[in-house]
Formats: C-alpha cells, sequence, structure tokens
C-alpha cells in the first residue's frame, strides 16, 4: 500500500467532517474576493456617478451586500475552524488509541525489526510525532489546495458573467500555471519537509532521554554532554526549519508576484471592452484570489512531511502482527484448567556473564518469586519469557507446546505481562478496565477494584467508573495506578502470569486485602513475580535469588 492510499484509508472515516471544513474554507476564500471586487466596483461606480458619468445607481443593493459578505467571511472562517478542530480531535481519538494499543500489544522484538528503534521510548516518541503531522494533512494540505481550487471556478464562472470569456479562459489558465509553479516550488520544499521530521523525531528522542537521565547525568557530571547534543539537534531542527520557512516565504511572494501578472493580464483583455466600474471588479477580484493561492506551495510540500509520517506508521501496522485479545471479561477467580511450564536452560540479554542458564518449572497456584540486587537481567528474563525481547539459548514449554515458537497473538492471548512502568491513557476508569476485552459488566468492574482498595476511592469522587485517569494517568497517584493494573489483571483469564515489582506503591492494608484474592486467581495459573521485597509475599511462594552463582 502506497502513502497516500494510506492517508485516504486513514481520513476516509471522517470525509463528512472534513468535507464541511474544506467548503467553509472555500467560502471564506470566495467572500473575500467577493467582498474586494463588490467594494471595488461600487467605489468605481460612486465616483463615475459623481462625475455624472454613471447615472441611476443604486447605492443599496450593492452596499448591503458588501455588508453581508462582510459578515459571511468571519461566520464562514468561524465554522470552518470548529468543523475542522472536530474533526481533527476525532481523527486524534481513533489513530492514538488504534497506535498506541497496538505498540502496547506488540512484543520489542518486533517492532524494533519493523521501525528499526532500539528502545521502546524512540518508537512512541516517533509516533506522537508522526501523529501531530498526521493530523494536519486534511486541514493544512488537502484544504488549502480543495478551497482554491473550489474558489478559482467560482471566480471564472463569474468572469464569464461580469467579463468575457476570453477573461475566464485567461483567469482558468493563469490559476492553472499558478497551480503547477506552487508544486515546482513545493517539490524542493518536500525532500526538505521529510528530513525535517526526522530531525524533529531525533530532538524528541533526545529531550526524553536527557530528562528522564537527568538525575544520574548530574551525579555523574555529565549533564553538560548531553545539554551539548540537544543544543546541536535544537539547533540542525532551527536551521531546517529556518530553511523551510524562508523557502515558503519566496514560494508564497513568487506566487503573490504572479498573481500581480495575472491581474495585469485580465486588465488587458478587458480594457476597453468593459466600462470602468466592470473592470475595477474583476481585477479585483482577480487580486482577491492571491489570498486562496498563497497557501498552495506550503500546503503541496508538506505532503512530504505526512508521507514520511505515513510510512512509518504503515510500518508499525503492517509490519507488525497486531495481537487480539481472546479472553474473556468477568471470569472466575478459579478456573479448572491447570498447566506447567518448563523453563530449560532459558538465557537472556542483559545479564551478568556469570548467570547460568536457567532451569525451573511453575506449576499452577506455585507463583516463582525472584529477588536479587538490581542489575542482575531479571527484568530482562522476563521480557524474554513473555517474548518481548529473543533469547540467547534454551527453550520454554507450556503442555509440551514450544512456548516463545507460538505467534505473537497466540501467546499474548495466553499471558498476562504486568511491566516495571505504569502506562496509563487518557481514558474512564471503565475504559482502561475493559481495553481488549469488550463490553464488561459494571459487576465486575466493581469486584476487581474493590479487591485492590479502589471502588470506593472512585466512588467518591462522584464520576465512579466514568472518572478519567488524565493524560497519562495524571489524574491518580502512583499506587493507583499501579492498583488499577492489578485490577485490570483481574479481569483476565491467562495460563501464564509475569509480575514484575507489581506491589510497588501499596501499604501493608491493600497488600492484606489484595493478597488471599490474587492467590485464588493464581489457583489454576503459572506465576512469575520479581521483586525486592520478598519478604512481603506469602511465605508459599517458592524464593529464588537471582543471579544464581554457577555452583547452585
Amino acid at each position: 500500500m502506497t502513502p497516500r492510499r494510506y492517508l485516504w484509508r486513514l481520513y476516509r472515516s471522517g470525509l463528512g467532517r472534513w468535507g464541511m471544513a474544506w467548503g467553509f474554507l472555500a467560502l471564506t476564500w470566495i467572500a473575500g474576493a467577493a467582498l474586494l471586487a463588490l467594494s471595488g466596483w461600487f467605489i468605481a461606480a460612486s465616483a463615475l456617478a459623481g462625475l455624472g458619468l454613471l447615472v441611476g445607481l443604486n447605492i443599496f443593493t450593492p452596499s448591503t451586500a458588501i455588508r453581508g459578505l462582510a459578515l459571511v467571511k468571519p461566520i464562514t472562517r468561524y465554522a470552518e475552524r470548529v468543523i475542522g478542530h472536530s474533526a481533527v480531535l476525532h481523527l486524534l481519538a481513533d489513530l492514538r488509541v488504534r497506535l498506541f494499543t497496538t505498540v502496547a500489544a506488540t512484543p520489542a522484538l518486533r517492532w524494533a525489526a519493523a521501525l528499526g528503534a532500539e528502545r521502546h521510548a524512540d518508537l512512541v516518541t516517533r509516533l506522537m510525532r508522526d501523529i501531530d503531522t498526521l493530523d494536519g494533512v486534511p486541514l493544512r494540505v488537502v484544504g488549502p489546495l480543495l478551497a482554491a481550487a473550489l474558489t478559482l471556478l467560482a471566480a471564472v464562472v463569474a468572469m464569464a458573467h461580469w467579463g468575457s470569456p476570453a477573461m475566464a479562459a485567461g483567469l482558468c489558465i493563469g490559476g492553472t500555471a499558478i497551480g503547477f509553479v506552487a508544486f515546482a516550488f513545493a517539490a524542493r520544499g518536500r525532500r526538505r519537509g521529510i528530513e525535517l521530521v526526522a530531525s524533529r523525531a531525533a530532538l524528541r528522542v533526545a529531550h526524553h532521554d536527557h530528562f528522564n537521565g537527568l538525575a544520574e547525568r548530574l551525579a555523574y557530571r555529565k549533564a553538560d554532554h548531553g545539554r551539548e547534543r540537544l543544543d546541536a539537534l535544537a539547533l540542525d531542527v532551527l536551521r531546517r526549519e529556518r530553511r523551510q520557512e524562508q523557502w515558503a516565504l519566496l514560494a508564497e511572494h513568487g506566487v503573490q508576484a504572479l498573481v500581480g501578472l495575472w491581474l495585469v493580464a485580465v486588465v488587458a483583455i478587458g480594457w476597453g471592452k468593459l466600462d470602468a466600474a466592470s473592470l475595477a471588479l474583476v481585477a479585483l477580484m482577480t487580486l482577491g484570489l492571491g489570498e486562496a493561492f498563497a497557501g498552495v506551495p506550503g500546503a503541496w510540500w508538506r505532503v512530504g512531511e505526512a508521507e514520511a509520517s505515513a510510512r512509518r506508521v504503515m510500518a508499525l501496522e503492517s509490519g507488525i502482527e497486531t495481537v487480539v485479545e481472546t479472553n474473556r471479561p468477568g471470569m472466575p477467580l478459579t478456573s479448572a484448567r491447570r498447566r506447567v511450564l518448563v523453563i530449560d536452560g532459558l538465557r537472556a540479554r542483559h545479564q551478568p556473564e556469570e548467570a547460568p542458564a536457567w532451569f525451573a518449572t511453575l506449576s499452577p497456584g506455585v507463583p516463582r518469586v525472584l529477588h536479587g540486587p538490581s542489575g542482575g537481567g531479571k527484568s530482562s528474563l522476563l521480557a524474554t519469557l513473555a517474548g518481548e525481547l529473543p533469547p540467547l539459548g534454551g527453550c520454554v514449554g507450556l503442555d509440551g507446546v514450544d512456548w516463545l515458537n507460538l505467534s505473537d497473538a497466540q501467546r499474548y492471548a495466553r499471558m498476562a505481562y504486568l511491566g516495571q512502568d505504569d502506562h496509563l491513557l487518557d481514558l474512564t476508569v471503565r475504559q482502561f478496565l475493559s481495553l481488549g476485552l469488550g463490553d464488561v459488566g459494571d459487576a465486575a468492574l466493581h469486584r476487581v477494584l474493590e479487591a485492590v482498595a479502589l471502588d470506593s476511592v472512585f466512588d467518591r469522587t462522584g464520576d465512579g467508573l466514568d472518572y478519567r485517569l488524565g493524560p497519562r494517568g495524571s489524574r491518580v497517584s502512583g499506587g493507583q495506578a499501579r492498583r488499577l493494573q492489578l485490577a485490570a489483571l483481574l479481569l483476565r483469564d491467562p495460563d501464564l502470569v509475569i509480575l514484575d515489582e507489581p506491589f510497588r506503591g501499596l501499604d501493608a492494608a491493600v497488600m492484606a486485602n489484595l493478597l488471599p484474592i490474587l492467590q485464588s486467581w493464581l489457583e489454576a495459573r503459572c506465576c512469575l513475580v520479581v521483586t525486592h521485597a520478598p519478604e512481603a509475599l506469602p511465605s508459599g511462594w517458592r524464593r529464588e535469588r537471582w543471579p544464581l552463582a554457577r555452583s547452585e
């Protein structure tokens, strides 16, 4: 699929809103050209009447039309902005949820291969920049081009009525020529636009890295190096933006110069054939088209930015298998299914060289707890077991099935993986808990929220299940975010549960309420837990210090 076909599929669902926005933009420009033309005619006609060269001038009809056009233009501009931004918000809601759901359900190995990104932060950062680029295409690319074409068509019709067929033909040829010249300006800016998108993405990734690791950089006195890199990237972005703006300014003034020549040609064709007032009308109408054509070069070269962003988004959606959640909501806390996971000589990346291969058997209802100092590779081991990272050796079997060779969809449908970091979206509590599960009854939602001591918390807000979490979960605390993810876990029915520091930020009272429910839920499930506080977990859960010494 080509980027342009992908863009068409992306914007097709909101075509009604986009069409209304484009129509109001065209009406704005048509009203502006008509206002300028009619005002010029009225002034010229009034001057001729004052000199006695025009008899019987009706001043009421044109003055009323001028007032009407002066009112129509801001109204249509306001309508275009409101409808256009509404369409953008609908597009963002759909695009962000779809793409970030795909990212969340995609192993790191697959998106790294598809996009060439080394880290999850790189992918998310680039996606945010690409989404910001794609949401402006209908209003800043397609809209101006279509509105300019409609404005030119209306001007040609008006020219044929108030001018002459020859003048209308000249207007049409001139407008087409300006369109081609604008395209020529944009062809050069298109390549620069692609480079600018890549430069902005690199700067955003660098910002993320610098400020996330700022404390460590300051502690080791390496912050200056990071700032120098940020300065260099920022200067590169500014240089590219300045060059793009300079080219835009040149293109805009070039188009306006052509409009001026266009005006001279129209006046020359109509000279001696039209009266002075009508000649002023068609001349100023031609001049008024400059507003519509001024943005055409910028619209053309933004196509390059959009295509670059579309290629990366296409790679994400088509180059990566989208995982479909097959679990069902509202599952009972226990199940008759009992499966055993056998880990045979598994080795993962980012482990100490002295760490041996891992052999373990995980049985339902008996969680395995890994604990030990930081930097031992425990989280990497979990990511490898989940299929997020490729193993360096060994194999994993679930009831005789090669676990790591299952498709992503099959493995994700049978696994629940809670990582160290909290990832919340700006959704309601109901929407967040139900992600990937379809319709979930309120009773099931209240049950899992009560299990993590959050049901009464959200009830006190007055919104209950409709309480919004805010961007990145900004409206809940760190402990509440963790508990929400544990609540979402309890709604699912996996065979394997992988938990990385699952109880971080939870106090003793919450733990006392949650652990019996979690133990009951794990009776039919294999579970692996990584923690730095094994003493807080039930004594029946098997402990294993990591990394193991080779003698063990």
